[in-house]
């Protein structure tokens, strides 16, 4: 048996020591932002830390160049697998939604747990696993395809707030369609008979689906977004383009939304007498509850004196996290970085606060939260074994 919270003084003291070098990585994500795909920058410092630090990572994990696995098991026993997950890929208005945060608070929490695991050869194995492309493409979905988490027995996510810090829980799946009318081009003023307007299609579509809207139930958000309607004015176009996300948080939901959808889009090529190609893409499947993983997470904000909001918090933003913990048990804590006020994050000001004073503050609070979470969870398999029967019986849902 393991004296945790003595361990857990040693992680505080290690993460401490290490804040002005886990700062200064955050500061140099933050002013070297890369977009998904691109974060070359952002994983060369990344590993290049966590070798110093007595980690090995690796670097193409599940075929993308940008991702990265580094692991630690002391003992040889790899019972119970427990990954840390980093995102470090930014929006084209740069880190506004605060991954050099979630990187740099990833990469603390490890290299901290890391050393105390092998100085206590604690059985188990801790990985890091960089994931790139969140905001755009679903690094984590290519990852986990490529069997990246098969061993994992759980995870853990951070990710910056505002308002109280908090605890997430669902999220939205969605579901991008997207609408190409083609017709036949003529001179509006001249030969308007000759022609088929491809813009009509998409305005048609787009008036269906502000319609429909109002037969949805509350929480299936449409957004419709028309690319293009011609190029010059006075000429019929012969093509258009719409598209359109759909978001809800029940599976049923969705379906039956994307099927209205689908109709609103060909009663657009009805109207106007257009043809019509439909591309389809899954998007993000949304993130669920684990309750029991929320409860390590929250005693653990508790222990370092952050107040938390009650319960699971649902939003209704995507993230591919959501894709690993429908499968695998996983828990994201939401450190706020502007406790008196919420605003969006994805915002010139959020990007702002992804560099505050209250920024700093939450680089060691998240990499202490998120280590002694992972900690307590190699400790006590109890935990792991309980998070395990509370998703089965989710996945068991008709709505799941």
């Amino acid at each position: 048996m393991y004296d945790v919270s003595a361990l857990k003084d040693r992680l505080d003291r290690l993460i401490q020591d290490d804040q002005p070098a886990l700062w200064e990585l955050s500061r140099y994500l933050h002013e070297n932002p890369e977009l998904y795909l691109q974060e070359r920058k952002a994983c060369a410092a990344l590993t290049q830390y966590l070798t110093r630090r007595g980690l090995s990572p690796q670097t193409g994990t599940g075929g993308l160049e940008t991702a990265f696995l580094a692991e630690c098991c002391p003992t040889g026993i790899r019972a119970p697998v427990i990954d840390i997950l980093a995102e470090y890929d930014a929006l084209p208005i740069g880190h506004a939604c605060g991954h050099n945060l979630i990187a740099s608070t990833a990469v603390g929490a490890a290299a901290a747990l890391g050393a105390v695991m092998k100085q206590e050869k604690i059985p188990g194995t801790l990985r890091l696993v960089g994931t790139p492309a969140e905001e755009a493409f679903g690094g984590k979905i290519v990852l986990q395809k490529a069997g990246v988490f098969d061993e994992t027995d759980a995870m853990l996510l951070l990710h910056p707030t505002t308002g109280t810090t908090k605890i997430a829980g669902n999220c939205k799946s969605s579901y991008r369609l997207r609408a190409v009318y083609r017709g036949k081009g003529a001179h509006s003023g001249s030969h308007p008979e000759d022609g088929l307007n491809a813009a009509d299609a998409a305005v048609v579509c787009y008036t269906a689906l502000g319609c429909l809207r109002n037969q949805l139930p509350s929480e299936v958000q449409v957004m419709p977004l028309i690319l293009n309607g011609g190029e010059e004015n006075g000429l019929i176009p012969d093509k258009s383009e719409i598209a359109v996300s759909v978001r809800c948080f029940k599976m049923s939901f969705l379906t039956k939304a994307v099927e209205r959808v689908r109709d609103c889009i060909q009663a657009g090529a009805l109207a106007a007498g257009c043809k019509v190609e439909i591309q389809e893409e899954p998007g993000y499947q949304g993130r669920v509850c684990s309750y029991v993983l929320a409860e390590v997470v929250r005693k653990n904000f508790q222990l370092l004196g952050e107040p938390v909001m009650p319960g699971m918090v649902d939003d209704n933003g995507g993230e591919d996290f959501g894709n690993l913990n429908r499968v695998i048990p996983g828990v994201m804590p939401y450190p706020t970085l502007l406790p008196e006020e919420k605003i969006s994050n994805h915002t010139p000001r959020f990007r702002q606060l992804a560099l505050s004073p209250r920024a700093e503050f939450v680089v060691q609070l998240g990499s202490k939260v998120l280590a002694y979470s992972a900690l307590d969870l190699l400790c006590d398999p109890s935990i792991l074994e309980a998070a395990k029967v509370e998703l089965k019986e989710l996945q068991s849902q008709p709505d799941f």
